[in-house]
């Protein structure tokens, strides 16, 4: 799997939970009380919003093992102290539940850190997760 579709995969998942939407045209605009989800970087609405990318990992070329390191940024209501960690939580239940799904052999978080408010005094948050791609093609 390459990085492309293990980050669109992630967000498909992703969408699976209420109310969040991910529109992978990047043109269809996010309705009221959605949370819109991004490939790479989050737009500047709707307001709670989580954007997914992979940004390292490693392949052994001895086994096929490959691992991906993925990062959501999440942003939640403007005003709401805890609106980054309820949605960081939400995508973390989700995704804690992953194995043998698409071509995820497993994943795990590795680690999260807050980033503040942005401008809009909404609360963001990064979370790091290692991603094991399921190798059974690459020794097929």
């Amino acid at each position: 799997m390459d990085d492309s579709t293990l980050t669109k995969l992630i967000l498909s998942v992703l969408s699976e939970i209420p109310d969040w939407e991910w529109h992978d045209d990047d043109e269809t605009p996010y309705a009221d009380g959605e949370t819109g989800l991004f490939y790479g970087a989050i737009g500047p609405t709707p307001d709670r919003a989580v954007g997914a990318r992979v940004y390292g990992g490693t392949d052994d070329p001895e086994t096929g093992l490959k691992i991906r390191r993925v990062q959501l940024r999440t942003r939640g209501e403007p005003g709401r102290k805890d609106g980054a960690d309820v949605l960081a939580d939400a995508a973390f239940a989700r995704l804690k539940k992953l194995s043998r799904v698409g071509g995820i052999l497993g994943i795990r978080r590795e680690s999260m850190t807050p980033l503040g408010a942005d401008t809009n005094g909404r609360e963001e948050r990064s979370d790091n997760y290692a991603v094991t791609v399921d190798n059974v093609e690459a020794t097929a």
